[in-house]
């Protein structure tokens, strides 16, 4: 399509525009210069058309000023105070000189930081389109309509100095009442010479309801073993209202203490902590990489004290998964991967960072009582729990808590200090009195001594040192006294010593290099778990190489340590399609080799995998997965086959989201969503949302929204029919946490008309006549050949043609595009109109008798 009408049918841009920018090839502008105060003018000569006595000079006069643009409706860049604002939509209109002035409401300008509440001219803040300049004295707008350019200057004692990222809470959205569900399952059959025939299932459920302020959560997951055993799991179930007067969160039901003085624990009672996500610039939640290498098609898990919360597939290979949700600032996951051939592999990982920094004056607090959620559901008893932290000057945090019941108690105190260039450090001790009513013991009292440590350095090497803690032989966790004191058989004895630590650099622009570490030990045992995890990747002339190591405890109890080398390459210059990998694996001493292809079609919503491996023991696998990424969802499965075993499994995911208007499908629903709608109009993307598109109703789910920020959604607008036409197509959400919001796009269905005006001679009309509405509404501009696109509405219109002021240069007529054929969305015809001072002044469309030749538009 020639870029004239690529213009044309994007909605919501204003016609005369239009024509400014298909005219952009003839049509020479003058440069900037020392002569830029000189009225701009236009050559219009060229326009001269065959037949023609003049040369459009009058109808284009009106271009020639620096506001070309007609009232109407425009999207503009807006800087405030010379600093970036945002892309909006807004209306603008005439004033007394003549002038295209922006309508800018209360809460815009609010949002852009002005002090309305401090101004004094009342009646003037109650008007839809607020006078800034007549409220603020020294305030002035400067509209660019050449480059839809908004300028506004405020003095600064009228402004807000609020922290980067502050929104007003006036502006939380506790969003729309609603039901939803994500739902993750999976099932596999397998066949082994040594344990013949096995199946296996698992589903993962998260679902939520959203009442008022109220926010209902609940995880559940249904596994099957091998053996045919169920277990069904709840790791959370709560109801939770946010508190923007204590910058916090209740939360009542079972879920999770927090964890940044003790360690995470899983609670059923009553909570109440804050939310440091309400605050400007904040600390953000922590949550591990978990990083490892598969050996066939596996099964990863993840378990949080003792619950799964996540579970995928993944490919022969090195593999990432970085979007977990963990609770708590500190804790232990335990990651278990199962082989395609049966083989287990565990290995846990410590995660804990460096957030109980504060900023000076930031308070943190937490209380909690209730018992607890032993995941065997043997031993619950009460507790409760209580944590403080406040930031001190000199980049200082002080920090403790309590934690006790009946047979137990912990006291913690702490400081963490920025060191400036030098990075953070933090120390802490926790004394704590612990009664084990077991024969011969009776209470012990201990302490636990935690260094921490973190940096970024200007090589670019970020450095967690998660820390070093040592427990004296007395010391007890909380759940280390409750398993000691019920002689429970999963206790083998308390730690002594855990040692943590996680770099990071990266090298060169195409390099970085990973270590994970942790080491620990227990009292009364010579047991030690080591674990490490080595990576670096690199890329040459379009070639990623990564090499790996790691070591981790399997399902049998000894180490499993491995080291590979992994050799990626495009296959073509298309960089979705197929990568030939080969990767060369060590594992428990024996040596295997594995090549495979994987690759991306139909946009991106396929993707395959296909290989085969050889080891030493001459042991030949073929491996094959597919995955699809459906607008509702996720489907997904594979095979494996060796000479000894053979693996088959399936996957799929997705979400139901139930609201007053209906029920909608999606990938996922993350804690705080979107819920779109642009009535009737199907298929609209969304730019910052991935593949979300508009289902048939006009409803989609974007899954993900930062809470308490501004969340800017955009529609993608380029792939719309061009007799769709969307008023507005951004709009920007302030979600409060765990809501759903609802936002509508206001949108209308169009009759786009393509005409070709005529005189009576038979010659086109002149290039740059304007074409009016009833209304005086400029529709659009005659182009080359005498052509013009306008928007037309249903039934008859009166409409008129300009290119001067006598009558003789006007001439009008009446349209009916619904009574008009139709080509590829565009409804084509040629017209013969005749002066205005005609006996027979507006003639009929429809009498037209010659069609637009497709030729000349070469649509698409």
């Amino acid at each position: 399509m020639p870029p004239f009408f690529r213009r044309l049918r994007q909605p919501g841009k204003p016609s005369r525009l239009h024509c400014v920018m298909i005219m952009g090839s003839g049509l020479s502008l003058p440069l900037e210069s020392s002569a830029a105060t000189e009225p701009l003018e236009f050559q219009s000569s060229f326009m001269r058309q065959l037949g023609d006595g003049q040369d459009g000079a009058l109808a284009l006069r009106s271009l020639a000023n620096e506001d070309a643009l007609a009232p109407g409706r425009y999207q503009v860049s807006i800087s405030v105070n010379q600093q970036f604002f945002d892309h909006r939509d807004l209306d603008f209109a005439t004033d007394n000189a003549e002038r295209l002035t922006p309508c800018l409401s209360r809460p815009l300008l609010e949002e852009m930081g002005v002090k309305l509440d401090a101004l004094g001219a009342d009646e003037a803040l109650q008007e839809t389109c607020i006078d800034l300049p007549q409220v603020i004295p020294g305030a002035t707008i400067d509209f660019e309509g050449s480059r839809l350019k908004l300028n506004i200057s405020i003095p600064q004692i009228a402004m807000r100095r609020d922290a980067a990222g502050y929104v007003d809470p006036s502006r939380w959205d506790q969003g729309i009442n609603a039901a939803f569900i994500n739902y993750q399952a999976s099932a596999q059959q397998s066949r082994s010479d040594f344990n013949g025939r096995a199946q296996s299932g698992d589903l993962y459920l998260t679902s939520g309801v959203n009442v008022g302020g109220w926010r209902l959560r609940s995880n559940h997951s249904l596994r099957q073993d091998s053996r045919g055993a169920r277990d069904w799991n709840s790791a959370y179930t709560y109801a939770q209202h946010d508190l923007p007067g204590r910058l916090g969160q209740f939360t009542l039901g079972q879920t999770f203490t927090p964890g940044d003085v003790f360690r995470s624990l899983p609670i059923q009672g009553v909570s109440l902590q804050s939310d440091m996500g309400m605050l400007p610039d904040s600390m953000q939640g922590y949550a591990p990489v978990i990083r490892g290498v598969a050996q066939t098609r596996a099964k990863v898990e993840i378990l949080q004290n003792g619950y799964p919360i996540y579970s995928t597939y993944v490919s022969p290979g090195p593999y990432e998964i970085d979007d977990l949700n963990v609770a708590g600032g500190s804790g232990e996951l335990e990651i278990v991967v199962t082989e395609a051939d049966g083989r287990i592999q565990r290995f846990t990982q410590p995660y804990a960072t460096l957030g109980n920094l504060l900023r000076e004056g930031v308070w943190r607090y937490s209380a909690s009582v209730g018992r607890y959620n032993d995941p065997t559901g043997r031993h619950n008893p009460v507790f409760w729990q209580g944590t403080a932290a406040k930031g001190l000057a000199g980049g200082a945090t002080l920090y403790g808590g309590l934690l006790g019941n009946a047979f137990y108690t912990a006291s913690n105190l702490g400081v963490g200090q920025s060191l400036g260039a030098f990075g953070a450090l933090s120390f802490d001790v926790t004394r704590s009195s612990t009664d084990l009513d077991t024969q011969g013991t009776g209470k012990v009292q201990g302490s636990s001594y935690a260094l921490k440590y973190g940096k970024s350095f200007e090589t670019r090497t970020n450095l967690r040192f998660a820390g070093y803690r040592y427990s004296t032989e007395g010391y007890r966790d909380f759940d280390e006294a409750i398993r000691q004191r019920n002689q429970d058989s999963r206790y083998q004895g308390h730690r002594r010593s855990r040692l943590e630590a996680a770099i990071y650099q990266n090298i060169g622009s195409t390099s970085a290099l990973n270590l994970t570490l942790s080491q620990e030990n227990y009292w009364g045992t010579s047991q030690e778990r080591r674990q490490f995890q080595f990576g670096f990747n690199t890329q040459h002339h379009g070639i990623s190489y990564n090499l790996y190591a790691s070591k981790s405890l399997t399902d049998r109890g000894y180490d499993d340590r491995q080291i590979g080398l992994s050799i990626s390459m495009p296959l073509g210059s298309n960089r979705h399609g197929t990568t030939a990998t080969f990767d060369l694996l060590e594992n428990d001493k024996a040596l295997s080799q594995r090549a495979s292809l994987s690759g991306r079609a139909m946009d991106n919503r396929l993707s395959y995998r296909a290989g085969m491996a050889n080891s030493e023991t001459q042991d030949k696998t073929a491996s094959l997965s597919v995955g699809y990424q459906a607008p509702f969802g996720s489907v997904g499965g594979g095979v494996t086959h060796a000479s000894h075993y053979s693996q088959a499994s399936v996957n799929a995911s997705g979400a139901l989201l139930l609201h007053g208007d209906g029920l909608e499908a999606g990938p996922y629903i993350g804690e705080t969503a979107a819920l779109i709608e642009v009535p009737g109009v199907a298929d609209v993307g969304v730019l910052n949302a991935g593949q979300v598109r508009t289902n048939e109703r006009g409803y989609a789910v974007v899954p993900y929204m930062r809470p308490y920020r501004v969340n800017r959604v955009v529609l993608n607008t380029d792939e719309l029919g061009p007799d769709v036409e969307i008023e507005n197509g951004v709009t920007h959400l302030v979600p409060r946490r765990g809501a759903v919001v609802k936002t509508t796009f206001a949108a209308q269905v169009v009759k786009r008309l393509v005409a070709t005006f005529h005189d009576s001679t038979g010659s086109p009309l002149p290039f740059g006549a304007l074409v009016v509405d009833a209304d005086g509404q400029t529709l659009g501009v005659v182009g080359q050949a005498g052509q013009a696109v306008l928007n037309v509405g249903q039934g008859n219109q009166r409409l008129v043609v300009k290119w001067g002021d006598a009558s003789a240069q006007q001439c009008a007529f009446e349209v009916d595009a619904q009574s008009l054929p139709e080509q590829q969305g565009y409804r084509l015809q040629t017209l013969t109109c005749a002066p205005t001072d005609a006996a027979e002044p507006y003639p009929s469309l429809s009498g037209a008798t010659e069609h637009v030749r497709p030729s000349l538009l070469e649509l698409d």
